[in-house]
């Protein structure tokens, strides 16, 4: 109920209606429509009832707002979130990587700038994917993908992102360990288990770590695929289905 000046603002704007003219249609001025709308008063229960008449909706909709004003301050939300993130993923690897080539010029140790370029980078271009194509959508008001099979897809993406990420995660704390040693002098001075894993996760390593930019269609594709929202769509859907069998 607090966003009743909100609520009001936006059903204005989306009758296309400027504040003299719903205040014409509520014989008030425009100024006290702007008081309604920037909170400085609140219209009293008869006012609302005026307001939702002239804005052809109802109370309930000044009151909590539509489904479809909700959707959207929900976007913007999760689009501020997922902005958040890559901004702090972004910052976090170039604040280290003048550092990180500092040591690797001082210690001819090249692990460092490896671990870096196949752990923050990856995740901040992931991040970059999802909030750039968010936002294009949020542009030309597109959703994402509502078929059966998302769910499937969307799941099969993230479990292959985890398997890698699981795969590499060894390696990954060696490799910190490794350079602790070069810079310190104190743990392993090398790989400890030479083998086909570690020759294998290293491999792989090197080539998250030169194709990057993979992880910024990734992101994309895991926004089309409705990420993270599938969860609460499917959770909808099911309340829907058992409230419509029950009335049934």
């Amino acid at each position: 109920m607090r966003d009743i000046g909100k609520n009001i603002k936006e059903l204005r704007c989306a009758r296309g209606l400027t504040k003299e003219e719903l205040g014409e249609r509520l014989h008030v001025t425009r100024q006290t429509v702007s008081n309604y709308e920037n909170g400085c008063t609140r219209p009293d229960i008869d006012m609302l009832l005026d307001i939702a008449a002239a804005l052809d909706t109802d109370a309930n909709a000044l009151l909590y707002g539509t489904p479809q004003m909700e959707d959207r301050r929900r976007e913007y939300r999760r689009l501020a979130v997922s902005f958040g993130l890559f901004l702090f993923l972004f910052v976090c690897y170039k604040l280290l990587r003048p550092e990180i080539l500092e040591i690797q010029a001082a210690y001819f140790e090249m692990l460092p700038g490896l671990l870096l370029n196949c752990t923050l980078k990856p995740m901040y271009m992931l991040a970059l994917g999802w909030t750039a194509v968010q936002s294009l959508a949020m542009i030309l008001k597109a959703k994402p993908l509502n078929r059966p099979w998302v769910k499937y897809a969307r799941r099969g993406l993230l479990g292959l992102i985890g398997a890698v990420a699981l795969f590499l995660l060894p390696v990954c704390i060696q490799m910190v360990t490794v350079s602790i040693s070069a810079i310190y002098g104190i743990g392993p001075g090398a790989f400890m288990g030479q083998g086909g894993y570690v020759n294998t996760a290293v491999y792989m390593a090197i080539d998250v770590a030169a194709y990057y930019y993979v992880y910024a269609a990734l992101g994309a594709v895991l926004w089309i695929l409705d990420f993270p929202a599938g969860r609460k769509n499917t959770e909808a859907g099911k309340d829907g289905a058992e409230n419509g069998g029950t009335s049934a």
